[in-house]
């Protein structure tokens, strides 16, 4: 069995993005095209239909029945943030790395938080293999200037109310972290792969007049190479991050994940 959720959100109410769709329909492009999957096995949600509800329904999907043998992806282009949360005495305690829907409003109940996911992927039993590609932020730095190059560049973290950027401010003087997406990883059977460290944005790019994650396109631009499919999947980020850098974009794609899984190829394709 092989399955596919891909999920892109360009129309956020208050920060629209461009790229996160084309991001999703390419790669399930790539997936039919170069992969031999079928179109059957890959689901998209994208924009309006991308709600919380929808989208861990269909994770749920995703990783029902999964066993030894299987392969299975979880790609998100979108918004990502880090939220802090209270105590019941009203104490920020605590410090998530969230991924956002298209509902998202900085409340719980629309919220994706890291513990969320690993609750969703923690019954992937060993032998599946399980990638899950964020391309989002997971920074809570802000203050950064937008750049642009050629026009158009945008980066990929929700724009911080006064009062959640407020609680950041007291969460990093408490010395708090988020347990973070990487943490998950760590944990659990899959490869996790992340466009930008948690401490970095991640950026969307106009690529021959259409915008893309910066991530997604250097990465498919990768694997769909003549050898890309047959590298072993760490040495392709660690190669898309040289090829990030020296085109001058400012993040630095991450890997984690089981060790067993890091030295095979993208999806065990060869």
């Amino acid at each position: 069995m092989q399955k596919a959720l891909l999920v892109g959100i360009n129309k956020y109410p208050e920060a629209p993005l461009l790229g996160p769709v084309n991001d999703v329909t390419r790669m399930a492009a790539f997936l039919t095209s170069k992969c031999g999957w079928k179109a059957k096995e890959i689901r998209l949600l994208t924009d309006k239909r991308a709600t919380k509800t929808a989208i861990m329904e269909r994770l749920k999907w995703l990783v029902e029945g999964a066993q030894e043998g299987d392969r299975l992806l979880f790609h998100f282009s979108g918004h990502g943030v880090q939220m802090p949360t209270r105590d019941d005495m009203g104490e920020v305690d605590k410090l998530d790395e969230v991924i956002c829907p298209v509902d998202f409003d900085w409340s719980d109940e629309r919220a994706i938080r890291d513990t969320e996911l690993y609750n969703a992927f923690k019954t992937i039993p060993e032998g599946v293999h399980f990638t899950w590609i964020s391309d989002s932020c997971h920074s809570g730095d802000l203050t950064k200037a937008m750049p642009t190059k050629d026009g158009y560049f945008a980066y990929r973290c929700m724009p911080y109310p006064a009062d959640i950027l407020w609680r950041l401010i007291i969460a990093r003087e408490k010395g708090l972290f988020p347990k973070g997406l990487f943490r998950v990883a760590e944990e659990l059977n899959l490869v996790f792969v992340a466009a930008c460290k948690d401490s970095e944005m991640a950026g969307e790019y106009m690529f021959d007049n259409k915008p893309y994650g910066v991530f997604t396109h250097y990465f498919l631009n990768y694997i769909g190479e003549s050898e890309g499919l047959k590298t072993r999947v760490n040495k392709v980020v660690s190669e898309v991050r040289k090829i990030i850098r020296k085109e001058g974009f400012e993040q630095t794609p991450q890997i984690e994940g089981l060790k067993d899984l890091l030295e095979k190829p993208f999806l065990s394709l060869s």
